[in-house]
């Protein structure tokens, strides 16, 4: 199991909007990656918790990647691999308010039959970096257009 962490990021927009934008919008998160993930399936588990199911685009190939999703809003995401080339592996994301902006920070507890650990660590930085590159223009889009998230929780 390889550990490492990424600390650090600050979005410019407040926790309950970040969250929104993740978990309520249908109009601008599902467009952020689009040429990066597709054939996207939920599955309900509990009220905390999704099956997912995909294919992510990574090293020009698509790799199906099945994963258990644990949600406690607003806090915490936990990311459990079942499937793909990283089975096994655990990717936990907290958030904190900052005022107006909310801080991520990313742990990750991760595992490749593929890969050393020096390879992991740069292709999981890498992907990341690149998911949160395509994640700021829609997020600022969206508090354009929501600059108080999309109101209470369903």
């Amino acid at each position: 199991m390889t550990y490492f962490e990424d600390r650090g990021t600050v979005l410019d927009a407040p926790l309950e909007v970040v969250w929104d934008f993740m978990e309520k919008d249908e109009e601008f998160h599902p467009k952020a990656h689009a040429t990066t993930l597709r054939n996207f399936e939920s599955k309900q588990l509990s009220d905390v918790t999704i099956l997912l199911s995909c294919e992510v685009r990574n090293g020009g190939r698509w790799r199906k990647m099945v994963a258990r999703l644990t949600t406690i809003r607003p806090a915490v995401r936990i990311l459990e691999e079942l499937e793909g080339p990283y089975a096994g592996s655990k990717t936990v994301h907290i958030y904190s308010p900052r005022g107006t902006k909310t801080a991520t920070d990313v742990l990750f507890y991760m595992r490749s039959s593929e890969l050393t650990p020096s390879e992991i660590k740069r292709d999981r930085l890498r992907t990341y970096a690149s998911s949160h590159a395509e994640d700021v223009p829609y997020l600022r889009r969206f508090v354009r257009k929501h600059p108080a998230g999309l109101g209470p929780r369903s």
